[in-house]
């Protein structure tokens, strides 16, 4: 059975998705902006598995929602690495 809440949160991320597709050009200059699209992209998957684990072969929706999970995790945090090493390491502690 789908719950209302994961359908809603997955219409949310496809939102966010179309707001990335939209503003690409914008978004050329963050650095290594591939892996974050991965990750992104891993995690809207992830909720797409959440709302389909409730229709059909739950354990296995299941499984495939935790994998997209944890890889845009991993993901996520190599690109925030490369962002600040990218940025200078330090740059909240900057004074301006």
């Amino acid at each position: 059975m789908i719950q209302e809440n994961e359908l809603i949160t997955f219409i949310l991320c496809l939102g966010a998705l179309f707001f990335i597709i939209i503003n690409y050009g914008k978004l050329k200059s963050l650095p290594s902006l591939k892996i974050f699209l991965i990750s992104f992209t891993l995690f809207t998957m992830g909720w797409f598995f959440t709302v389909i684990e409730g229709l059909i072969f739950e354990e296995l929706f299941n499984l495939f929602e935790h994998l997209c999970y944890i890889s845009s995790s991993i993901m996520m945090f190599i690109w925030t690495l490369i962002f600040f090493k990218k940025r200078g390491g330090n740059e909240f502690n900057r004074d301006n």
